[in-house]
């Protein structure tokens, strides 16, 4: 043998070698994959087995696993739990005497759905799926769930699906809304998008108290069901449909606000019957200042929010034109400075002689007391009042009763400094920043709630409760508690008084005042309201505001608390952007809120 053919051969073997040696590390590696791998991974709990087997299934979520909403009593205000039809879409297997085509038909029958709609869901199925008419799911019946299941197909299965937002979704500017929110989730939630626990498609809250109790909703992750297939859309034998969920006794946590759902109910049903386009309702415990009620118009559904048409933003936190309510704070701060004797009179001609200010009683009311210009309402006779006080008094006094400023329930919560329970809350304004306050002209109007004068529904109603509390100004909750999923607290808001309010008005004062909103519905503008179940008391008011077309319009509000000689409740209803001329809207609505309160008192 030459050396030529000699070295061939050594060339060859040692090719060979490589090869064995290439294979020989491959195999370890595999080795290595199976055994070794997979027990470090199952230390980390990976399992390699079951998430070769994910990546042949289709999942659809049926709890998104977000904390939910309930009213004081514990009756869920989100979260609705519904049977529902899901439907996958794999290729059933035809046995003898089973015809699938014909069970699948009857399946429209049993849900009530046209047949050719229902057969055009089915074939453009891409993976599991509720059945659902307009975009939502379509609740079975106990009896159609049965039905259903009877039928022994594997492609639908009555299931059990939480539906965050009811089709009429109560308190929605409260609740708010969720969805996607990139940017805040990596501003505001930076430590939990970087630990994966939320993702930039996260749907978090973004209004009301889905976004200021965003951290306690959260939850632990997903309930759903999970369809397996192989590559034919056959069911995987002994796998097909699983469903998987988190187990845990603790989470979610659950939100318990201070709504009563069945007065809330009836409040936002009393905006429609009687036609309030725009407008707010807050119905507060006249003791302690907790929401019992707060409904705005025009409502919105969190599931289809327009952002640029506004409706999800909460009515009774915005601050607007109060008109004649303001005279209440007027005369607290005339008894207070003793600006007013006992006894005297004021003449009302109809208009105050410059300024081009006038009474809405143009012929005038003639000689009044200060208590009877508050209950006639007479712009003239507080006008000369606010000629004494002057503009710093004026706005001194308003601080004292809890305005120009945010009156909603704040306070330090563990892991939370001065956290808020209110979204977006304004804070109102007496003067606004450029005006001069001995501007004797600005003045007159400010002492009835026009010029730059602006207040919210929550802190109208809040005024009331400030007197009944003697001067004491109160800080409204909307939250009460939370709770762990198995009912344990888990974190309480103790009702407490507003820390940023001044020095609080006299008992005597608060008790005065109260006094002559008994005397308003008695002899005064608040007449219509003796029909009422309870007797009543409260300021009516009108301010003058200007129309989107350019037009004059009114606010019409009214405030007060009932029953008058033991009240339990306090209240403000906003009737807002009225053509002008037309008759008080907001009276008739004040009285069918309180007469709800009655009813519901008598249960």
């Amino acid at each position: 043998m030459d050396n030529g053919t000699k070295l061939q051969k050594n060339r060859i073997f040692i090719v060979l070698l490589l090869i064995i040696g290439v294979l020989a590390a491959w195999n370890l590696r595999l080795f290595w994959i199976q055994v070794a791998a997979s027990r470090s991974l199952t230390e980390r709990k990976i399992d390699l087995v079951e998430n070769s087997v994910i990546q042949r299934a289709q999942g659809l979520v049926l709890d998104s696993g977000r904390g939910d909403f309930t009213d004081r009593n514990g009756v869920p205000l989100t979260g609705t739990e519904q049977k529902v039809l899901v439907v996958f879409p794999i290729r059933e297997e035809a046995s003898a005497g089973n015809d699938t085509a014909a069970a699948m038909d009857r399946v429209a029958t049993i849900v009530n759905a046209p047949l050719s709609a229902w057969q055009s869901f089915v074939r453009q199925l891409k993976g599991p799926a509720i059945w659902s008419v307009s975009g939502r799911p379509v609740p079975l019946t106990a009896a159609q769930a049965v039905k259903i299941e009877a039928l022994g197909l594997k492609s639908v299965r009555a299931m059990t699906f939480k539906q965050r937002y009811a089709e009429r979704q109560q308190a929605s500017q409260v609740l708010g809304f969720i969805g996607q929110n990139p940017e805040r989730i990596t501003r505001q939630f930076t430590d939990q998008f970087h630990k994966g626990e939320l993702q930039l498609t996260s749907k978090i809250g973004n209004s009301g108290l889905e976004k200021t109790f965003e951290s306690w909703l959260q939850g632990i992750g997903p309930s759903y069901v999970s369809l397996f297939t192989d590559g034919l859309k056959r069911p995987l034998p002994g796998l097909d449909t699983r469903q998987i969920a988190p187990s845990n006794p603790y989470y979610p946590l659950k939100v318990v606000t201070t709504l009563d759902s069945g007065i809330q109910r009836r409040v936002e049903r009393s905006l429609e019957r009687l036609h309030v386009t725009e407008g707010a309702v807050v119905v507060l415990d006249i003791r302690n200042g907790d929401t019992i009620a707060m409904a705005g118009t025009p409502a919105f559904q969190p599931e289809h929010v327009d952002l640029a048409r506004g409706n999800w933003s909460n009515k009774a936190l915005k601050a607007v034109a109060p008109g004649s309510i303001f005279k209440t704070v007027t005369a607290a701060a005339a008894l207070e400075e003793k600006a007013v004797k006992a006894d005297e009179t004021f003449e009302c001609t109809g208009a105050l002689g410059k300024y081009g200010f006038t009474c809405w009683k143009k012929e005038g009311h003639g000689k009044l007391t200060l208590e009877e210009g508050f209950t006639q309402s007479c712009n003239i006779v507080f006008a000369k009042v606010a000629q004494r006080l002057g503009g710093n008094k004026l706005e001194a006094y308003a601080h004292r009763l809890g305005l120009e400023m945010h009156v909603g329930w704040s306070g330090d919560v563990p892991h939370r400094k001065a956290f808020r329970q209110w979204d977006a809350e304004e804070q109102g304004q007496i003067y606004a920043a450029a005006s001069d306050k001995s501007d004797e002209g600005a003045l007159v109007q400010t002492a009835i709630g026009q010029r730059d004068v602006l207040m919210t529904p929550l802190q109208a109603a809040n005024l009331v409760v400030t007197l009944y509390n003697q001067g004491k100004v109160a800080s409204p909750r909307i939250v009460r508690e939370i709770r762990f999923r198995n009912d344990r607290l888990y974190q309480s808001f103790p009702s407490h008084e507003l820390e940023q309010a001044a020095k609080p008005i006299k008992p005597a004062t608060a008790k005065r005042l109260l006094g002559w909103m008994a005397a308003t519905v008695e002899h005064g503008t608040g007449k219509a309201l003796r029909s009422a179940k309870w007797s009543l008391a409260g300021k009516s008011g009108t301010a003058q505001v200007k129309l989107k077309n350019g037009r004059p319009g009114e606010n019409h509000w009214f405030i007060g608390y009932g029953p008058a000689e033991k009240p339990r409740y306090a209240a403000a209803v906003l009737v807002q952007n009225v053509p002008e001329g037309g008759s008080h809207r907001a009276i008739p609505l004040f009285k069918e809120v309180m007469d709800i309160l009655a009813d519901s008192s008598e249960k």
